[in-house]
């Protein structure tokens, strides 16, 4: 379902939905942390709006009839028809819009009065909703109510239509304000937040479209309901979608695995010896190895200590002491890059190296590495990520690994929320990629701005699906929505199995198996993974002496080949 649109004018709060960098399009009234900021940068780079001279947008200007007409034919790209039933007397040929303005009268999108547009006349909101309800076919149910609009005005079709399909929820005291006009920022958030999700969802079954949907959830339910059903965005005149997950091409990954080793590994800071052989080949019967498992490895730093977390969250206290320690930890003789390298070696292979950045707290003060203490800011922050990178490389460079790749950094946190932290990572992004290297994430089921992800200078990001939790009954929907977000977003996907133990692998087993169906369904393999395995399940599936365990890691074999 369409995400829902605030049109609360008189206090707008806006959580952005499309990508932009610092000031829309370059505008100079229109800053980084402007509410509409991200859909007027949308629009503009579509060729739907314009600004002004002098490199203004004017956000606060009462939009005009035309002008919502040309953005409305834009974005829809509608041609001016050939043989025009409605010509509007106040238009003539030569005027700026004309053309749009034609195409729009002709939709029904707007009123005339006597025959004529009044272009420059002023679009309020009874207008807005005819406007967007007529040209994007939307239909109520005649359930919606506002104490201003009675069911017999001749503009509640349309706003019944907009409530319906979740464009506008009103003002909070109940009333629509059908009189109120729109300015430019308004309108351009109303459009921009239309093409925030696909317009229709095709539902194909081995591969042939069987039904199309506007409604995501409908289309799911019918996959799910459907054997070997697929769910697919439908592209439309301002976006193109991917059909599959793609292939992060920068990441240099094709096969990907995340290996823990901060304090939540529960074998500690050691790694056995041969203990990542497994993951590099395949383990045949015998105790050798063959062909090839994953390509590249992601060290990940989940927690420093018992209660203190590295992510977003209340258990993060860590200061420049917890990120050299993982530092210290991630190189120390024994630890996952040491073992990783002997381990390569052996096999002959050189994976590549993902190494994670820890989340830099917010709020409360930094301790720096003398002891001293200071106000935790964004400087301060990005300061923190660039000593503990610096550390990184030092160590990296002085370690003298043979075989392996040294390819880029894992930002740990998997959400991406306040304009803050968008700062921080663009900054950090901006950082990594001077030095050559490259910068993933891999965002959970619900993150928050997950379709900013190139915006903000990830060079790959793999969807969690989160649908490896035994307790859910929903496994194939979580699934489906997975792998239609990562064609929508044009991302990779995070393959995810957690360290069952022998009694939960009944369970665990059907789990898995229904991720490795679902990627053969959406044809991800061959295109680019990555596959959480809990701290040591492929370990477990390719060493312990059960039927269960080997005949999952050689099904993941078969997947990832």
């Amino acid at each position: 379902m369409k995400k829902a649109l605030s049109l609360l004018f008189s206090c707008i709060l806006v959580i952005t939905l499309l990508p932009g960098p610092a000031g829309a399009a370059g505008f100079k009234d229109v800053p980084r942390d402007h509410w509409a900021h991200d859909e007027i940068r949308f629009l503009s780079g579509k060729q739907v709006i314009k600004g002004y001279a002098g490199g203004t947008f004017q956000p606060l200007k009462t939009l005009t009839r035309k002008d919502a007409a040309i953005m409305v034919v834009r974005a829809l790209k509608w041609p001016k028809p050939a043989n025009p039933l409605v010509k509007p007397a106040d238009m003539k040929p030569t005027m700026g819009g004309y053309n749009e303005i034609i195409a729009a009268v002709n939709k029904g999108l707007f009123t005339l009065s006597g025959n004529k547009f009044n272009p420059n006349g002023a679009l309020s909101r009874e207008e807005m909703a005819r406007v967007i309800a007529v040209a994007y076919s939307y239909k109520g149910k005649g359930v919606s109510s506002f104490k201003d609009v009675a069911k017999s005005n001749s503009y509640y079709k349309y706003i019944d239509a907009i409530a319906e399909n979740e464009i506008t929820s009103g003002y909070k005291d109940g009333t629509f304000k059908p009189k109120v006009n729109v300015n430019r920022a308004q309108f351009s958030t109303f459009l921009a937040r239309i093409y925030g999700q696909p317009l229709e969802y095709a539902v194909k079954q081995n591969g042939k479209i069987i039904a199309s949907y506007r409604e995501e959830e409908t289309a799911i339910q019918k996959a799910v309901q459907t054997a070997n059903a697929t769910v697919h965005p439908v592209s439309n005149s301002l976006m193109t979608y991917a059909q599959q997950p793609q292939p992060m091409t920068k990441s240099g990954i094709k096969n990907g695995v995340i290996i823990y080793n901060g304090a939540e590994n529960e074998n500690g800071s050691l790694f056995s010896k041969d203990f990542f052989k497994p993951y590099l080949a395949y383990k045949q019967g015998n105790n050798s190895y063959t062909g090839k498992m994953f390509d590249s490895f992601l060290v990940i730093g989940r927690k420093y200590s018992s209660n203190g977390e590295f992510a977003e969250a209340s258990g993060n206290k860590a200061n420049y002491k917890e990120f050299m320690w993982y530092a210290d930890r991630t190189f120390a003789k024994g630890g996952a890059l040491d073992v990783l390298n002997q381990d390569a070696k052996a096999l002959g292979k050189k994976p590549n190296v993902y190494i994670s950045i820890p989340y830099p707290k917010r709020g409360e003060a930094i301790v720096l590495s003398n002891g001293k203490s200071v106000k935790n800011t964004l400087a301060e922050r990005q300061k923190l990520v660039n000593a503990y990178r610096q550390q990184v490389e030092a160590k990296w460079k002085s370690s003298g690994y043979t075989n392996l790749t040294f390819k880029g950094y894992y930002w740990l946190n998997e959400t991406v929320i306040s304009l803050e932290d968008e700062q921080l990572v663009e900054q950090t992004a901006t950082a990594i990629h001077k030095t050559g290297k490259t910068f993933i994430y891999s965002p959970h089921a619900t993150s928050t701005n997950f379709e900013n992800w190139q915006t903000y200078g990830f060079d790959a990001a793999y969807l969690q699906p989160n649908a490896f939790r035994l307790t859910l009954n929903d496994t194939e929907a979580r699934l489906h929505k997975a792998f239609l977000r990562a064609q929508v977003n044009g991302s990779g996907i995070n393959i995810e199995i957690d360290s069952y133990s022998p009694h939960q692998m009944g369970s665990g087993a059907v789990n898995f198996r229904d991720y490795l169906e679902m990627a053969a369904r959406y044809r991800l393999p061959g295109q680019s993974l990555i596959m959480y395995q809990g701290t040591e399940m492929v370990s477990r599936m390719a060493t312990y002496n059960d039927q269960t365990y080997n005949s999952l890691y050689k099904e993941l074999y078969e997947m990832i080949n």
